[in-house]
């Protein structure tokens, strides 16, 4: 069993590198120097008795092997290698996507990019250091400072990643809901707002992660000394049990975001079945085509955002349990057993989560698809206007408030793309037809 998997106090996942329970070192001092003449081959058991130990026998006692066995190093490399390298190219590909692409500057492409964003620091920070510790479990080797920023950017990342999920899920729950209370809002701005206030409020929630993560060390029971070379970089094991920190971070970026979303996913989906029902408009006689589209389109959006909460849900759950399973469950039965598995599922889901969201955008999106074909495949911007890519995107275009001549100029523009399948130059030319072209640009269809 892993050291962590009985004490998960780390900065970050760090703590699953340490092999057997903290837990042990009082019975191991009480057996030390307890322990009477009769009862030494209960001594024995323990395969050290602390007279006849060594600081350094003592530690791998403890701690564990300093190098685990070279067959599961290399293993886990390899997968959380795979992990890392697809998880960094795939959430760079997002981000450059979205940057390169004026037609995705929208509100919800905003929100992915931050939760990107995120991701790659999640992977660059944490990852390779955890990689290291499969091979060098102890003492720690990076310092104090990287320690506490570690722990400090993972917990904040895992933060920022929780509200951003929240806030494009409520952007969604507006557009399709209440539209005409999004379209009041300037999209842009907003969602620039939104951003930037949920990264400050989840730097500032994860400080106290930074500052009661520190160095901590084996004593060793003959002088009361801390052993050097036992150093890790982990919280103290007493902070749970007077500050609950493992509680209020379940409750407050699990529990009531997921109760947030499922609520607004809810909505949205019982909206889209009931439009789904009604003729969307009738254009010479026959059912709006552009209509049917434009719903086809949101339905698409729902569902890739709806994967990428469900997902993420599904590979924090493990995390969060596993911590409380720790503080809860000590006194039942096969608890060591069930907190092993836990902690291996939570461990490999804590990384895989970062990796999965650009995987979801490539399956569930044509415009991502597409662009990340144009990206990798070398071809300029604009490469895949003929094939429908910009129609495809200028259905998604964020509706906005602003008057000036620039925004009115993109959204008339930006429509006579899609409206070439139905109008002649003649009617485009127009200025009536232009009102009604401009209502075409909205993802939504207007109110009735």
């Amino acid at each position: 069993m892993d050291w962590a998997t009985e004490y998960p106090f780390p900065e970050g996942n760090s703590s699953m590198v340490f092999n057997k329970s903290i837990d042990n070192i009082n019975q191991i001092l009480a057996t030390s120097f307890n322990m009477a003449p009769e009862h030494a081959l209960e001594a024995e058991e323990y395969g050290c008795f602390t007279a006849n130990c060594s600081p350094s026998e003592y530690v791998e006692f403890v701690l564990g092997p300093q190098t685990l066995p070279l067959y599961k190093a290399i293993l886990i490399t390899i997968i959380f290698g795979a992990v890392f390298i697809t998880g960094v190219i795939g959430n760079l590909l997002v981000c450059i996507v979205i940057i390169r692409h004026s037609t995705m500057h929208t509100a919800t492409n905003y929100y992915l990019f931050s939760l990107a964003v995120s991701d790659l620091l999640y992977l660059l920070f944490g990852l390779p250091t955890e990689i290291f510790l499969y091979w060098h479990q102890y003492p720690f080797l990076f310092g104090l400072t990287f320690c506490k920023i570690r722990a400090f950017i993972s917990e904040a990342c895992t933060y920022v990643s929780v509200f951003t999920i929240v806030a494009f899920s409520m952007e969604r729950f507006l557009a399709i809901c209440y539209p005409l209370y999004l379209y009041a809002m300037v999209g842009f701005k907003r969602a620039m707002r939104i951003i930037t206030a949920l990264w400050i409020i989840s730097f500032l929630s994860a400080i106290p992660f930074g500052l009661l993560t520190d160095i901590q060390y084996l004593i060793y029971p003959l002088d009361n000394a801390p052993i050097a070379e036992s150093a890790f970089c982990s919280m103290s094991p007493e902070v749970p049990n007077i500050i609950p920190i493992f509680e209020l971070s379940f409750c407050v970026f699990f529990v009531i975001p997921m109760i947030i979303i499922i609520l607004l996913y809810g909505r949205m989906g019982a909206k889209i079945r009931s439009r789904a029902t009604l003729k969307l408009g009738v254009r010479h006689g026959t059912i709006n085509q552009e209509a049917r589209n434009s719903q086809k389109k949101k339905k698409t959006v729902i569902r890739m955002l709806a994967a990428v909460v469900v997902t993420f849900f599904v590979c924090w759950f493990p995390f969060h349990i596993q911590r409380l399973w720790y503080l809860y469950a000590k006194n039942i039965e096969n608890f060591q057993d069930i907190n092993e598995w836990l902690f291996s599922i939570a461990g490999f889901a804590y990384y895989v989560s970062c990796t999965i969201n650009p995987i979801v955008y490539s399956v569930m999106s044509r415009r991502y698809r597409v662009a990340f074909k144009e990206l990798l495949c070398g071809k300029p911007v604009g490469a895949y206007y003929n094939s429908g890519f910009a129609r495809d995107c200028s259905s998604f275009r964020e509706p906005t408030t602003a008057t000036t001549n620039k925004r009115g100029y993109d959204r008339v523009q930006s429509v006579h793309v899609r409206s070439s399948h139905y109008d002649n130059a003649n009617e485009t030319a127009s200025m009536s037809s232009n009102r009604v072209l401009i209502k075409k640009t909205y993802s939504l269809p207007l109110p009735k």
